[in-house]
This record gives C-alpha cells, sequence and structure tokens, in this order.
C-alpha cells in the first residue's frame, strides 16, 4: 500500500525558512551588538580622550599666581571650566585642589561627543575621570646671589642717608607658615662698595666683593632665564610710572587688575596673591606689591614703596626716601647696574627675609 506524501514541500520550505530566518536574525542580533559593543568603545576611548587632553591643558595653562593665590583643599578649590576638547571629540571640565604650597591635585571628568550630536540609535554618552597629582618646581636663586640681601654687578653700590642693609634674616608682620631662618650676605657685589654710615650695612658678613659675580649672575638662574621669566610674567608693562597697590572687589582680591600686585599684610585678600611683574624699560614705582619684580633697565623709588619677594634689575637701582616716606624691601635684590652704580639713599631699608623669598618664588 502506497501512502500519499502531497504537502511534505510546503512543511520543508515552511521549516527551512524558519532556520534561515533565525539565522539571519542571529546575525543581525550579533551585528547589533557587535556595532553597539563598538560604539561603547569608541564613546569610552573620546571621553578617556577628553579627560585626558582637559588635564594636561590644565598643566599647559598653569598660572603660578593665580593657583598659589587659593586656599589649602577643604577650604579652597580651582574649578576648571566645561570646555570643547579639540577637533570637537568631548568635553571636560573639573576641579583642581591645592594640596601644600607646592603640590596639587587635578580632578577632570570628559566625556565623548555623544552628547555633541543627536542621539539616532540612542546611545549613551560615556564618562572618564582622571586625577594628576603635579609638583610645582620651586624656583630658586644660585648661591651666593641668592644669601645676599642686596646683590649688584661690576658697577658697584653706594649706601648712604639712614638708610639700612641688613642680611639678618626676618619675618615680615603677619607672615606665617615660614622656613627656619638664617643669616645671608648683606651686600654682594664684584665691584666698589660704598658705605657711608658705619653700621647702615649688616649681615654675615656685611659686605663681600666676589669676582665671579658677573652679567650672567642677573640673567641665569640654574635652569631658567630672565628671558624665559620676563616670557611668563603675570602682569607685563611698558616703561614707565607705576603706583601699584592691592585691589579688592567685593570682599575678593581682583588679580585682574595690572595694577595689583599682592599685599604685604597677608591679613588681607590679595595677601595670597604673588605675581610675577615686569617692566619692559625703565620704571619708577610707588605703592606696595609681592612675588617677583622683573624690571628691564634702570628701577627708580623716590616715593614710599614695599616689596616682599625678589626684586632683579638689570640696570641700576636709584632710591631715595626722605622724612616718614620709607621705601623697605624684604627679600633680596639682584641688582646688575649695567654701566651705572646703584644709590640707595635716605629712609630705604633692604631688609634680607627667606621666608618672603621662598613665598613668592
Amino acid at each position: 500500500m502506497v501512502r500519499s506524501e502531497r504537502g511534505i514541500a510546503l512543511a520543508l520550505v515552511l521549516m527551512a525558512l524558519v532556520v534561515a530566518g533565525a539565522l539571519i536574525a542571529g546575525a543581525l542580533l550579533g551585528g547589533t551588538q557587535e556595532q553597539r559593543v563598538a560604539d561603547n568603545t569608541r564613546n569610552a576611548e573620546q571621553a578617556f580622550g577628553a579627560a585626558e587632553i582637559g588635564t594636561y591643558e590644565v598643566v599647559r595653562m598653569w598660572s603660578p599666581s593665580t593657583m598659589s593665590f587659593h586656599g589649602l583643599v577643604g577650604t579652597d578649590s580651582i574649578l576648571v571650566a566645561d570646555s570643547l576638547a579639540p577637533w570637537k571629540t568631548g568635553r571636560y571640565k573639573g576641579t583642581v585642589y591645592k594640596l601644600n604650597n607646592d603640590l596639587y591635585l587635578i580632578d577632570v571628568t570628559g566625556r565623548d561627543s555623544v552628547g555633541l550630536r543627536p542621539r539616532i540609535r540612542g546611545d549613551v554618552p560615556a564618562r572618564s575621570r582622571q586625577a594628576l597629582i603635579v609638583r610645582v618646581r620651586p624656583f630658586t636663586f644660585p648661591s651666593p646671589a641668592g644669601v645676599a640681601a642686596i646683590t649688584t654687578g661690576a658697577a658697584g653700590i653706594t649706601v648712604s642717608g639712614s638708610s639700612v642693609v641688613s642680611g639678618y634674616d626676618s619675618i615680615p608682620p603677619t607672615w606665617i607658615g615660614c622656613p627656619p631662618a638664617d643669616s645671608a650676605i648683606g651686600i654682594l657685589s664684584s665691584g666698589p662698595i660704598n658705605s657711608i654710615r658705619e653700621g647702615s650695612v649688616s649681615g654675615a658678613p656685611a659686605t663681600k666683593q666676589d669676582g665671579t659675580v658677573a652679567d650672567s649672575t642677573f640673567r641665569h638662574f640654574q635652569d631658567v632665564t630672565y628671558s624665559q621669566l620676563a616670557g611668563l610674567a603675570t602682569v607685563t608693562l611698558a616703561a614707565g610710572s607705576y603706583g601699584s597697590g592691592p585691589v579688592v572687589a567685593n570682599g575678593v582680591c581682583a588679580i585682574g587688575n595690572p595694577l595689583n600686585w599682592g599685599d604685604g599684610d597677608h591679613t588681607q585678600p590679595c595677601g595670597g596673591y604673588f605675581p610675577l611683574v615686569r617692566v619692559a624699560g625703565d620704571a619708577t614705582l610707588t605703592g606696595t606689591g609681592q612675588g617677583v619684580l622683573l624690571i628691564d633697565g634702570d628701577l627708580n623709588v623716590a616715593g614710599k614703596f614695599q616689596w616682599f619677594g625678589a626684586v632683579i634689575v638689570q640696570g641700576a637701582m636709584k632710591a631715595a626716601g626722605g622724612g616718614n616716606v620709607e621705601t623697605k624691601v624684604w627679600g633680596i635684590a639682584l641688582l646688575n647696574g649695567g654701566i651705572d652704580e646703584s644709590k640707595i639713599g635716605g629712609k630705604v631699608h633692604f631688609q634680607y627675609s627667606k621666608c618672603a623669598l621662598t613665598q613668592a618664588l
């Protein structure tokens, strides 16, 4: 007896279609999953790259005077603004924390470019958080120029009137967190040192003539040159006369004002601001400030002027106080002089201060 097998072809075809459909669906699912994995990997890499770029942008745009102005972690922080990464690969933002005077923590979060385009496939933005601890290399003056209240070149210096130069370490009023005190030379020079009044110059020793003090002493500081320092200046001014002073707006130190050079009174809002100030030529100054002062030409001080930190003058310095008008420098002064002798007269006081020098640098 022969059985009828009519309709078996239809069943086989349907079965084949089901199997083929399952295979196609599996291939599509696998492809989709592969695409999503690739997208997620790309997004994660973009977020990582944005965070890394943001971290090193903070380092590249580092402003020592601005960063040092802020308080320690727990009391203050520096925001890294939400910024677009180069080539629009993502965005980054974060915070910088000051751990101590030399150590900082940079905390940056990067986001991939999903947020910068329509979410066609329902992509989820990726994030990457990176932290970098950086140490600010302190700038120091090599010995012996770094351990003298005043260092002058071959043109020499004359101290007259009621002027005082002291190499004995002293801490400015209101300053804290200072290193152990030490003593320094009063005046170090490769040229003549003339003191009109006995006892006006003191130190350990009071004066020292050293033929190794040359033009390079005032232009090369270990592996940093004067030109490099000038290029990093927080404030750069043309030759002229200036009266500096702390500027406070709504209780906050206005560090954007070019004549705000900080405040030697560390109980005030600008007490933590130590700018690097450069005058590109001769300068006549009054007022007050702290940090590092660079003068490309001669420095003339005829009124009340106070500076806390380092003063580097490529020309000569002429200072003449009188009566109740006083000029006072806490830290060190390097006066190249060129062909002109520096002259300090009247009520002028140069006081070596390791504390002022280290905090300013």
